[in-house]
């Protein structure tokens, strides 16, 4: 009678550990299958918070990127995208034409605000082209346009001052013409306007636009 309850006895827990052995391949790639999922989003996370266009939320992409550079406290700022003869926003971009690009930093402080730049550039205005895939789940930005192109820059230190209720107004303009038809074809885009100073670190902010078939 005990051989033969150890003999069944055994004969379960061999059942038991061909079950084990059984789910432990499952866990792991249930395992693998979530790894990859998370690895997944948090690039499609990093390709559209290049675009500023993020899908996680705050609390979750903070930590995956560096503390963005922002204005000196009571700085407002304001941003276009203009046509230059009507003085009106535009809302795609033209075929052909002129764009002119306006951006205005206002210090609505009480006291005055003292900028320090690295060079005579002290704004800097930007276009590129935004290639999404996976339908719109990654987004790469490509540059197809920068104002200080062919400019000559002074390279001694600059400052910007503004007294209370002072605006600085920054613009560019960008052709759009056959000459440059092959490197800004119709399709998203993205404006951006810079300020690199030193005490604020490289700020930007943008504005999404599209040119239409």
């Amino acid at each position: 009678m005990i051989r033969g309850r150890t003999s069944e006895s055994r004969g379960f827990a061999g059942n038991s550990y061909g079950g084990r052995r059984t789910t432990r391949p499952l866990k792991f790639a249930i395992t693998m299958v979530l790894l990859a999922s998370l690895l997944l989003l948090a690039m499609a996370g990093i390709t559209r918070y290049t675009v500023g266009e993020p899908i996680m939320p705050d609390w979750v992409a903070k930590p995956l990127h560096h503390k963005q550079p922002s204005l000196p406290p009571g700085m407002t700022w304001d941003f276009e995208v203009l046509d230059p003869v009507s003085k009106r926003p535009y809302e795609t971009l033209p075929e052909v034409g002129t764009v002119l690009l306006r951006l205005a930093i206002t210090n609505d402080s009480a006291l005055p605000v003292k900028m320090q730049f690295r060079t005579g550039l002290q704004s800097e205005f930007i276009v590129r082209r935004v290639f999404t895939y996976v339908d719109g789940l990654f987004a790469l930005p490509l540059e197809v346009w920068r104002s200080s192109y062919f400019h000559n820059v002074s390279q001694k230190p600059t400052t910007l001052s503004l007294q209370p209720g002072e605006t600085k107004v920054y613009t560019a303009t960008f052709q759009l013409n056959a000459l440059n038809a092959n490197q800004v074809p119709p399709g998203e885009y993205r404006i951006v306007a810079v300020i690199d100073a030193i005490s604020t670190g490289r700020w930007e902010t943008s504005i999404p636009m599209v040119k239409p078939l």
